[in-house]
């Protein structure tokens, strides 16, 4: 898989209809989205952390601004002037088709809760009590599916339930018509994925510019 703006275009309008924000935008050598959240202002994703990133950075003064770009964070913070703070690594991850690993069966004793949110189908598996224990959604827009907010919940954890939540996306995706998949995992997720069929596109890093 070849990363290049497109693909990071691809990946971050499904990101920006699940989190019902603007669709990305070009500027400045790279992608940008008006957040407008209390705690993010706006985000702006590169490629790579060269010259556009640099000169992006360079023109940003207000707060609760992100800088993201397919790199690593020790390649990021080297770029970047230290009033930007750099955030744990992410991974940019891929899947071309169907999920490799079999789905097994739903965990006894949960159910499964559809339902929408912005542009996104949310999933919840809920316990017996009605808790919900794991959850996930899924956009899809033009043929790419893209995987966000995959959680489990403290306490119900290796139990194969990112797993399930992971299948039944998974499942929504191809009824939709995804010929590709995308999403960014934590250092943790990352390993769950990879045995699901997922590959790692690239890094994926964060700066922001904290509040005062």
């Amino acid at each position: 898989m070849h990363l290049d703006l497109n693909l990071l275009e691809r990946w971050l309008t499904g990101w920006s209809l699940a989190r019902g924000v603007a669709l990305p935008r070009a500027g400045g050598g790279g992608l940008v989205v008006e957040v407008g959240w209390p705690g993010q202002v706006r985000r702006h994703v590169f490629v790579e952390a060269g010259p556009a990133l640099r000169a992006c950075a360079a023109r940003i003064r207000e707060p609760l601004v992100y800088l993201k770009a397919a790199v690593g964070p020790d390649e990021l913070r080297r770029a970047l002037p230290a009033a930007w703070q750099i955030e744990e690594a992410r991974y940019l991850m891929y899947c071309p088709g169907p999920m490799a690993a079999p789905a097994g069966e739903l965990p006894a004793g949960y159910a499964v809760q559809l339902g929408v949110e912005h542009g996104a189908s949310v999933l919840c598996l809920v316990d017996a009590a009605g808790q919900t224990a794991a959850t996930g959604r899924v956009v899809v827009h033009r043929g790419t599916a893209v995987f966000d907010r995959i959680e489990t919940m403290e306490g119900y954890r290796r139990r194969g339930l990112g797993s399930a939540v992971m299948h039944a996306l998974d499942q929504l995706a191809r009824q939709a018509g995804a010929t590709e998949r995308l999403l960014v995992a934590t250092e943790q997720g990352r390993a769950l994925y990879q045995r699901l069929g997922w590959r790692v596109v690239a890094p994926y890093s964060t700066a922001v510019l904290a509040a005062l």
